[in-house]
């Protein structure tokens, strides 16, 4: 475990620098990079921006690439009911856990529509991808575990197609030296995996033929900077909000489709999304979220370049619906987290958490520490 944190730590360091680099890069650069880290992997994002003079719209061709190790969990017993950690035969300390290996890989355009001359970016966008993911459990002889107790085609391995279609609205500048920004941004997406652009070659069980629509949006409001001309950062507030509802369905929906929001990039279910309850809990076709939070940046230093640290206070609320299975419920959450900006590019956050109307596995209704590589949204 040791190793892995320091390897962890390691590539993130990497890419910190990579994204440094061209944040630093004065001249204008066609060429747009974006890393996401995992527990134990890396996705890299490479856009390419066409030449061109506002106000003509951008655009812009993409190329996603992903790999890593995951230990993801599954939370539903043999009987298809939400695991509550009480069901005979399986332990609610490891039953939900498994290993897994993951693949994945978007190829797209994003077209500018309309151009937001003061942000010196699309206005209003449309983007399409083709998404390519597998997936292989690396757990087969382990038992008992909840996954491999399910009768999901894709329970053991899954090779996805899809197709992603989307319209962006982007009024939301980056975040200023004071790491405060005022904004709103949305997102309609559909994604769209039909049985003709599967392949059984890897698992004879699964071909999925499913669709997903997801819409998002995220706000962002200064409350207060206490002193804004200064270099550096002393005591600022600002009111961030996330809201997405997601809905899927077809003849074979991937777990992995229920277990997530979907969009161009895609995030946790509601187990994740709402803090404090087990990632990839309440899993389901149906399901909605909303964040806010109070964030305050507070005295920021230099070491090579800016750190802001800062502190948190937030509620999440959320709402799933299995459709075609006998569970819907709302769960809520609420807490504090501590977090530190680094390089104006990414932060390291730990929460604790207060769940608020049901309780965890282990039967509490606390979630001391959470850790993340990033804010929550």
């Amino acid at each position: 475990m040791l190793k892995r944190i320091l390897g962890t730590v390691v590539l993130f360091l990497v890419i910190i620098s990579v994204g440094n680099a061209q944040n630093n890069n004065s001249e204008p650069d066609p060429w747009i990079f974006l890393p996401n880290l995992r527990i134990w992997g890396a996705d890299l994002g490479v856009g390419f921006r066409t030449p061109g003079k506002a106000p003509n719209p951008d655009t812009i061709f993409w190329l996603f690439l992903g790999s890593g190790y995951e230990w993801p969990t599954f939370y539903r017993d043999p009987d298809n009911h939400l695991y509550n950690g009480d069901y005979p035969g399986f332990e609610a300390g490891s039953a939900p856990y498994y290993t897994r290996f993951n693949l994945r890989a978007d190829l797209g355009i994003a077209q500018g529509l309309l151009y937001n001359e003061k942000l010196k970016d699309n206005l209003l966008e449309a983007f399409l991808f083709y998404r390519v993911r597998y997936d292989a459990v690396l757990d087969e002889g382990s038992s008992p575990l909840l996954i491999l107790s399910t009768d999901l085609p894709d329970r053991l391995s899954l090779y996805q197609n899809s197709l992603l279609l989307g319209l962006s609205l982007n009024l939301f500048p980056p975040l200023n030296d004071h790491l405060l920004t005022d904004g709103f941004y949305a997102e309609l997406s559909f994604e769209w995996g039909p049985s003709f652009l599967q392949t059984t070659w890897l698992n004879p069980e699964a071909k999925p033929d499913f669709w997903r629509l997801n819409f998002q949006a995220k706000y962002f409001l200064t409350l207060f900077d206490l002193d804004p001309q200064s270099e550096l950062n002393i005591f600022s507030c600002y009111l961030a909000s996330f809201f997405s509802v997601d809905f899927a369905s077809g003849n074979q929906v991937p777990i992995n489709i229920q277990q997530t929001f979907g969009g161009r990039f895609a995030r946790p279910g509601l187990g994740g999304s709402v803090r404090g309850f087990e990632i990839s809990r309440f899993d389901g076709l149906l399901k909605a979220v909303l964040n806010s939070e109070i964030r305050f940046n507070l005295w920021q230093f230099k070491l090579l370049d800016t750190f802001t640290p800062g502190f948190l206070f937030f509620f999440d609320a959320g709402y799933y619906n299995f459709v075609y299975y006998p569970e819907a419920d709302f769960i809520f959450s609420c807490g504090i987290g501590l977090y530190l900006n680094i390089l104006r590019f990414t932060s390291i956050t730990a929460y604790s958490a207060l769940v608020m109307n049901r309780a965890l596995v282990d039967k509490s209704y606390w979630a001391p520490f959470i850790f993340a590589f990033s804010a929550h949204f």
